[in-house]
């Protein structure tokens, strides 16, 4: 014991999904056998063209027939580096060699079938991972940013195919949907849109602390939303656009090729490049793309900041059904896609339906403020600018409708002009106050997945009196006290000020 090499050895064990008591086992020095009764009877199995020493690495049982099994086979103890995949329909009596396309020197470890598509492959192969769309017939690179290791053995989790590599860690291909629905039909298309996976209503991680540093082992997360996958044969001569859409057929967001994503100057950045999420815009260039909708509706204009507007993530979108539009060059592509809640959480349709509704109604109420708060800083711009070349009875009235606006707006500034955006307001009746307990009222209510509190649709109902009183002081400085103020900068002759 514990002297010389130790073969013989059952290496893989694969029961049956579909009969109950049938076992497939495979062996490392060249065996394949089965039994339809637990193990009380086993009958040879090995595929006839398979010599001594041939380590069966993967027996397979087929998901959608019980005769079905497919076998990877490890002969480079033999000094044999070739591919090997075996693949029988009639329970064994009978194997073909089906390893087509993948070179030699990838000597394979491991094959496994989708679970979703029948005749959909993979390989996991000394040097990478293939599949194959036809039972084995042929067999094609997946290789992508994989780097070149030897691939121990896959699994289908999901919509997504795990792999084990020997010294690289676990990998991740995230949905394999586009994969389940290739066909004669998809490449013959110019364009095709394929029908997305269900999207999960999952929250993604917020801040989790300081973004360790790039010298030290990390992996992205996957992409967080809906994955949209679509193929151009030639590629696009006008801009590509992509729309979601509800129920009823409402636009909820659309993308355009034509955008201009925001880009992160990290000139002006404050904090480390890897908390900035990346963007993309739906791309023309020939190929496969993929674009990933964050389950959410556009934000309004007034509350993209300095983003690109169709970038700006608004109010989340309640699960139900929805339907993805691509139009290229004129032709009208459609796919439906349904958005499912977080099966963590036990939460009734109704509820994310009183979410959404009163979610909807504070980002409005939030937009309009936010529109008065940037007319009142443009305000203050020009009227600090108006001030330098004033005389002194102009700056009087200057001064005079600063002090308005800088008491209805009630923004907390340094001497040297910074937001100090942690200070409370110092009233009530004031476009800031209004603006941050609105900002509270949302992450209360769109913050998570439940029906919104009692406390927060009474707060919100509670504020109105405020925002409509609020809104209405402003609209009234900007009809009356600006038009003053204008008709004297005219007659001084200096320029009038708009804030719109």
């Amino acid at each position: 014991p514990g002297e010389g090499s130790r073969f013989g050895v059952i290496y893989t064990i694969a029961p049956s999904r579909l009969a109950d008591g049938d076992r497939w086992v495979g062996t490392d020095d060249g065996l394949s056998w089965r039994t339809r009764d637990e193990g009380q009877h086993w009958v040879n199995v090995t595929p006839p063209a398979l010599t001594p020493w041939s380590k069966v690495g993967i027996l397979e049982a087929s998901h959608f027939d019980a005769e079905t099994a497919y076998a990877a086979i490890d002969r480079h103890r033999l000094d044999d580096f070739k591919p090997y995949i075996y693949r029988t329909h009639d329970g064994g009596r009978h194997w073909d060699l089906i390893a087509a396309g993948i070179p030699d020197g990838s000597f394979v470890n491991a094959v496994r079938e989708d679970p979703v598509r029948k005749g959909l492959l993979y390989a996991g192969t000394e040097k990478g991972v293939y599949v194959s769309l036809d039972d084995g017939e042929h067999w094609h690179s997946l290789q992508g940013n994989l780097p070149v290791t030897s691939v121990r053995d896959l699994d289908v989790h999901g919509d997504d195919l795990v792999i084990a590599t020997h010294g690289r860690a676990f990998w991740v291909l995230d949905g394999v949907t586009p994969l389940r629905q290739l066909d004669n039909k998809v490449a013959s298309a110019s364009a095709w849109l394929f029908a997305p996976a269900t999207a999960v209503r999952f929250r993604p991680a917020g801040f989790t602390g300081t973004p360790r540093p790039q010298d030290e082992a990390q992996a992205p997360n996957p992409p967080a939303g809906a994955l949209i996958d679509y193929v151009l044969k030639t590629g696009a001569r006008q801009p590509v656009t992509l729309e979601i859409r509800d129920e009823r057929g409402g636009l909820v967001r659309r993308y355009s090729s034509a955008d201009k994503a925001p880009k992160t100057d990290l000139a002006k950045l404050k904090t480390a490049p890897e908390w900035v999420a990346p963007t993309s815009t739906p791309s023309t260039a020939p190929g496969h793309h993929r674009f990933v909708w964050p389950l959410r509706y556009v934000a309004p204009a007034a509350l993209a900041a300095d983003d690109a507007y169709a970038y700006a993530d608004g109010v989340w979108a309640p699960p139900g059904r929805y339907t993805v539009v691509l139009e290229v060059d004129g032709a009208r592509l459609t796919q439906p896609l349904t958005v499912a809640p977080d099966p963590r959480l036990s939460v009734p349709p109704e509820a994310y339906a009183q979410q959404f509704a009163l979610a909807r109604r504070i980002e409005d109420a939030r937009a309009r403020v936010a529109a008065a708060s940037k007319e009142a800083d443009k305000l203050l711009e020009a009227l600090k600018d108006r001030r330098k070349a004033a005389s002194p009875e102009t700056a009087v009235a200057l001064d005079a409708l600063q002090a308005r606006v800088l008491e209805l707006y009630n923004k907390a500034t340094s001497p040297s002009g910074i937001d100090l955006w942690w200070l409370s307001p110092k009233t009530v009746n004031s476009l800031r106050f209004v603006s941050d307990d609105l900002e509270s009222l949302a992450t209360a209510v769109d913050g998570a997945d439940s029906a919104p509190s009692p406390d927060a649709a009474a707060g919100f109902e509670q504020i109105q009196p405020t925002l409509i009183a609020v809104l209405s002081a402003w609209d009234e400085l900007k009809v009356k006290d600006l038009a003053v103020l204008n008709a004297r900068l005219k007659a001084a002759g200096q320029p009038v000020i708009a804030v719109q």
